[in-house]
């Protein structure tokens, strides 16, 4: 008599419900076990059906086999083909292949090619290092153009990575209105377009991050210095630069306001501004209900944040009111700020901030600060000084006790800038008290002193062309530009009284006079101004003139 089968338990239950999931985890993405070393090595293309550089393709799927898993999201990010076929394709995936099937017939007579790019990751998510590159052909031969070249960022010339490639196919005079060919620049900033048919290009560089694959009105970019570049089988010649820039024609305007407290605003612009003038007259706030006005007192904006400006007004009741900005605030582009009204809802929650003192710039020091002769002391407080003036806070002697005269400017309200009469002089130091205005009895004190001539050297050079439109600029490490010069009718130029430390310089024909550099646009073209790059930090030392090793040429092509 056969046996009746035993009852499921729960334990089985749960058994069979695991072995059920575990089969459902099979077929996602898979993961890899946390632990071991560091993964640093990226996914690289083992093997390809068809091969690179095959000829007289006419199947429907192409097949991709990787070293490592990789991750399935990152590749449909990383993944594009050109030219673009009919339909999006479609992946299949099987451990470490992926077949990426067409959904339409292919261009006869066409080279095809696929790119993966700097987006694409192990599952461990370490990226490309430069894109892949794989080519085909539906025809017997192999397009065998290329274009090459380095993306580079225009403070000190350091490589731009992660850039989309684009070339656009030329006609006679008429430029294709999407990409024909895409790639993008490695960790060293360069780039190359393989498997290109022979002729005229239109080649930009985007920082395409909404993944459109096109250039957009707020991301970086760089064009070529000449309108077309042609390719061609030979790239043995010179790697030529694409210069990041932005062309920012769209005018700061209000994001939000918030009202923190009755008297104190949150107005936070779309992008980076600069107040114009700190005084609080041009900006007009309102009752909504009434049109009654109410006072904005102070204005300021804190270090490091230049996308919020902060009011102090006069006491606001819970209601609605409408803010207009100073019509003359602008963004780093000079484009003026949208003056419409901003309404926002007012709190009637009473203010407790305090208004603190920070410190002093340089930094505080034992002895005296020693300042190089471009560079004036500063102090800092956490807001607009409100109810007291600076004058109340702020006292300076020589070392003999004697009262310097000392005035303070600031350009966002709560940095002041300290000059002194006499001027700061290398023997005479002069010692700045403050009194900080929410300890009154609390007092910090700093001395500062001019770097003598021993403590100073020089650097010089030569650049090219002898041109009166030419400006050499020096930056410091942190790239911000300290002087700029012209030089003289040899081509020479010095940068005199440099503080010991490391310097960078750049030189710029400044073609159309406006005072900086200018990287062009892309529609309709115009050509970056000339310019050019000492690599490497040069190092200045006291009693010394450091010389450039190189001539600068300010040259693009």
């Amino acid at each position: 008599m056969p046996r009746p089968a035993p009852k499921e338990t729960p334990v089985a239950g749960l058994i069979v419900a695991a072995l059920t999931l575990a089969w459902l985890s099979s077929c996602a993405e898979p993961r890899v076990p946390s632990g071991g070393p560091r993964d640093t090595t990226p996914p690289a293309l083992l093997a390809s059906e068809p091969a690179n550089e095959a000829v007289n393709f006419s199947g429907e799927t192409i097949r991709l086999e990787f070293t490592e898993y990789v991750s399935q999201t990152s590749f449909t990010r990383a993944f594009s083909i050109t030219p673009e076929p009919e339909g999006q394709p479609r992946f299949r995936w099987r451990k470490r292949h992926v077949d990426v099937q067409f959904q339409g017939p292919l261009r006869d007579s066409t080279t095809y090619v696929i790119t993966l790019d700097n987006n694409l990751r192990d599952m461990r998510s370490v990226a490309l290092k430069r894109p892949i590159t794989l080519a085909f052909s539906t025809g017997n031969i192999i397009d065998q153009g290329r274009v090459s070249g380095r993306a580079v960022e225009s403070l000190i010339g350091a490589p731009a990575a992660g850039f989309d490639v684009l070339a656009y196919a030329v006609h006679g005079d008429t430029v294709a209105d999407t990409p024909y060919y895409r790639t993008q620049t490695g960790d060293d900033g360069s780039f190359a377009l393989a498997y290109l048919r022979e002729g005229p290009y239109f080649v930009v560089l985007v920082q395409d991050r909404n993944l459109d694959r096109r250039p957009g009105p707020y991301e970086a970019f760089a064009t070529s210095p000449v309108p077309l570049v042609t390719a061609l089988p030979d790239t043995s010649g010179a790697t030529h630069h694409w210069v990041i820039s932005r062309l920012d024609s769209i005018p700061p305007q209000i994001d939000r306001v918030r009202s923190t407290s009755n008297s104190r605003l949150l107005v936070r612009f779309s992008e980076s501004v600069a107040l114009p003038n700190p005084e609080s007259a041009a900006w007009t706030l309102e009752d909504s209900l009434t049109g009654q006005r109410v006072a904005v007192r102070a204005l300021y904006m804190t270090p490091g944040d230049a996308r919020n400006v902060y009011l102090r007004t006069d006491a606001l009741r819970a209601g609605v009111y409408r803010v207009r900005p100073d019509a003359a605030i602008a963004d780093s582009s000079d484009n003026l700020v949208s003056a419409e009204a901003y309404y926002f809802a007012a709190t009637a929650r009473v203010d407790t901030g305090t208004v603190r003192f920070t410190g002093f710039l340089p930094a505080e020091t034992a002895g005296a600060a020693g300042l190089a002769p471009f560079l004036e002391p500063r102090i800092t407080f956490t807001e607009a000084l409100l109810d007291v003036q600076l004058a109340d806070l702020l006292t300076a002697t020589d070392s003999a006790g004697t009262v310097r005269e000392v005035q303070g400017t600031t350009s966002d309200g709560t940095t002041y800038t300290l000059r002194f009469m006499p001027p700061l002089t290398a023997d005479a130091p002069v010692i700045v008290s403050v009194r900080d205005p929410g300890e009154r009895d609390t007092v910090y004190v700093q001395q500062f002193a001019r770097l003598g001539s021993r403590d100073l050297g020089s650097l010089s050079g030569v650049a090219r062309p002898a041109d009166s439109l030419l400006v050499v600029e020096l930056l410091s490490p942190t790239r911000q530009v300290l002087m700029s010069t012209a030089t003289d009718t040899s081509g020479a130029f010095a940068f005199d009284e440099l503080p010991q430390g490391s310097y960078h310089v750049r030189a710029y024909l400044d073609t159309n006079g406006n005072g900086r550099w200018d990287g062009g646009q892309i529609d309709p073209y115009v050509a970056p101004e000339p310019i050019t790059w000492l690599y490497g930090a040069q190092q200045v030392r006291p009693r010394w003139d450091t010389a450039l090793p190189d001539t600068l040429r300010a040259a693009l092509w």
